[in-house]
């Protein structure tokens, strides 16, 4: 294929043209139109906008709450992908069994990967609800708290209603990417191994894991891109408090720019973030490369 595409160059950018032409209007413009904002005071308050430099660089990085804001959207998006990749293992061995009903289950579970993220923010407001959320009726009927918990006074409440909200949401993208490679682990390995005496736990851990491990980290990267993108559940749950506690770096440029109007800092935060992403993103192609290697 590659040796046609060499000999026959014109026909070749003729076919890719349009692609390249519409992925550079909608998104390699819009990118570089925005790092360039970040070397501005851009405003929509003022007509006139000033090549500032690097000052907008240097007012982030020095800033306190950019590094908190940092923190949480790592903690939060880490323990998310953690939490939801160890359930989706776990879900998806027990699929990978075979047993009844596992095919009815399975559609149930996938639905909560197409549910839209507001509903999801909305539906999630409501479970923690202080007054007559369904998690503090079971809390106080099982007998775990005496009262009612405010899930938004106290950090480390505002980051387990916002991690769980992200859990519930990834969860079937998680399961259906490892129950697809476990589906293709052959079945041969497992046998071989249980003929030399290893049991079930030994074959999960020394034949099974290390074969979908790679498929693992590539979906656990890919939550996380999609994770640190997320804006509605913690902006419609938490408004990124108590006093930033659960302020991602979405919802802080997206303050920044709409509640403060400076799109110069809110470009720069923007900056930084794509940064951040593409070394993920880097280290995603790294990791498919070393799998396909191997």
């Amino acid at each position: 294929m590659s040796a046609l595409f060499r000999s026959h160059r014109v026909a070749s950018v003729a076919i890719f043209a349009p692609a390249l032409l519409i992925a550079g209007a909608l998104m390699i413009y819009p990118f570089l139109n925005g790092v360039v904002m970040a070397f501005t005071d851009a405003t929509p308050t003022q007509r006139e906008w000033a090549w500032v430099g690097v000052e907008n660089f240097d007012y982030v990085l020095s800033d306190r709450t950019f590094w908190e804001v940092l923190t949480n959207s790592l903690v939060i998006v880490g323990l998310s992908v953690a939490i939801a990749a160890f359930c989706g293992l776990l879900l998806a061995l027990l699929l990978n069994e075979g047993l009844a009903g596992t095919r009815l289950y399975r559609s149930l579970i996938f639905q909560g990967w197409v549910v839209p993220w507001i509903t999801i923010a909305v539906l999630w407001g409501w479970l923690f609800n202080f007054d007559h959320g369904i998690v503090n009726h079971i809390l106080v009927t099982l007998g775990i708290v005496d009262r009612p918990l405010n899930w938004l006074a106290g950090s480390v409440l505002a980051k387990v209603l916002v991690i769980s909200g992200f859990v519930w949401r990834i969860i079937p993208f998680m399961m259906v990417m490892i129950l697809a490679a476990l589906q293709g682990v052959p079945s041969d390995l497992h046998e071989a191994a249980r003929i030399d005496g290893a049991g079930y736990v030994q074959r999960l851990r020394f034949v099974t894991l290390p074969l979908v491990r790679s498929v693992i980290i590539v979906a656990a990267l890919l939550q996380s891109v999609r994770l640190f993108q997320e804006l509605t559940l913690p902006l419609v749950t938490t408004q990124g408090g108590p006093i930033n506690a659960t302020t991602t770096l979405s919802l802080y440029t997206y303050k920044l720019a709409f509640e403060r109007w400076d799109f110069g800092l809110a470009a720069a935060v923007g900056s930084i973030w794509s940064g951040l992403l593409i070394l993920i993103s880097a280290f995603y192609v790294w990791i498919v490369e070393r799998g396909a290697k191997q």
